[in-house]
């Protein structure tokens, strides 16, 4: 499995995971809950600023989610930053019990 993160700055900032099934099979990714991915944005000493999942509701049973050979799944957020400017972390992760992702990229508002 391959996986990309993208960051967009603009007004606000948009986030994208890119989750891709390189195998020559298909790929059954395993859930235990609604809570696909997730999203979290640092600030340079680690501080949490932002979360994606922060106040919305997940069911809590399980889900699946199959991938054909070189299906890609994504999945986007975005974040309206309250401060004006500096350097952020921003970690992506994909909640799969079987197949978890997690993805880093350091950017910067001006």
């Amino acid at each position: 499995m391959a996986s990309s993160f993208d960051v967009q700055l603009g007004s606000a900032v948009t986030f994208a995971l890119h989750v891709t099934n390189n195998a020559s099979k298909r790929l059954e990714l395993t859930f235990p809950s609604g809570l696909t991915h997730d999203i979290v944005v640092m600030d340079t000493v680690g501080r949490e600023v932002w979360r994606w999942s922060q106040g919305r509701l997940f069911t809590q049973t399980l889900q699946n989610k199959v991938l054909d050979t070189d299906e890609t799944v994504s999945y986007s957020a975005e974040w309206t930053p309250q401060r004006a400017h500096g350097t952020y972390i921003a970690v992506a992760s994909l909640k799969s019990e079987n197949h978890p992702v997690e993805q880093r990229v350091r950017f910067s508002l001006p």
